[in-house]
């Protein structure tokens, strides 16, 4: 009966572990995880673990402004809400904030899927005159463009 009962439970952390490995990550953990890890020293080692290559393209690593647009992170000093939504393999994440000035600002990010990882596509930053204007749902940035 004893061992009975410990293959079951065996059995049982098993199939725990392993659906907890399957989790999707969110896009709002992928953009947490860039912003602590990214920084001026090592942007440019570690940008095609949260970009996508169309977004980097073939001269970012030479590129003398690359650093600072792929640091767009270090605008926002602190997050008030954030919202997302996901279409199969792509998706938009908006996330409403305060620079160090406390100025409202929104970040709208694009991502692609790419085996299992959320990469950032596109990048639209909104600096806004009032928390009136924070944004109440997700928004790509190309919904930004008139």
């Amino acid at each position: 009966m004893n061992s009975i009962m410990l293959s079951f439970f065996s059995i049982l952390f098993l199939v725990s572990c392993t659906t907890t490995n399957k989790s999707p990550y969110t896009l709002f953990k992928s953009y947490i995880l860039y912003s602590e890890s990214a920084n001026e020293n090592n942007i440019k080692d570690v940008a095609k673990v949260y970009f996508t290559q169309s977004f980097l393209g073939d001269d970012y690593v030479t590129n003398p402004d690359a650093s600072s647009q792929l640091l767009f992170k270090n605008h926002m000093n602190s997050v008030d809400k954030h919202y997302e939504k996901i279409n199969h393999k792509n998706g938009c994440l908006t996330i409403n904030g305060y620079d160090k000035e406390k100025v409202p600002l929104i970040f709208s990010l694009k991502y692609r899927e790419n085996n299992g990882h959320w990469l950032i596509d596109q990048i639209h930053v909104v600096f806004i005159e009032s928390i009136n204007n924070f944004s109440k749902e997700a928004k790509c940035p190309e919904s930004y463009i008139n």
